[in-house]
């Protein structure tokens, strides 16, 4: 399977990474981004094993995926032979207004 980062999630990755480097440290963001690399090569290996999200059930949509990759959560499509990565988020955050911003910002 192909993995796709969608670009809104690129932008995320980037702020991410810097919000981790200088509140934690490099160290802090190599162990995080090779997390997210492990979870990565989890999903392409099975990528329907992931649960539905809980806040997409009342939408019937289908194909949705969450797994957990540390203290976020990873929120994939899977659609034939790609998986579109359509957000990596810290697992605490209120899914639904990121959701809501992130519609409003387009």
């Amino acid at each position: 399977m192909k993995t796709v980062f969608l670009d809104p999630v690129c932008q995320d990755l980037r702020d991410f990474r810097r919000y981790v480097i200088n509140k934690f440290g490099g160290t802090a963001w190599a162990a995080t981004r090779s997390k997210i690399a492990d979870t990565i090569a989890e999903i392409e290996a099975a990528p329907r094993n992931g649960a539905t999200p809980p806040e997409l059930v009342d939408f019937r949509m289908s194909g949705y995926y969450e797994v957990a990759s540390g203290t976020n959560r990873i929120i994939y499509k899977v659609d034939e032979d790609t998986i579109y990565v359509h957000l990596v988020v810290d697992a605490r955050s209120d899914l639904e207004d990121i959701l809501a911003r992130r519609l409003f910002r387009m």
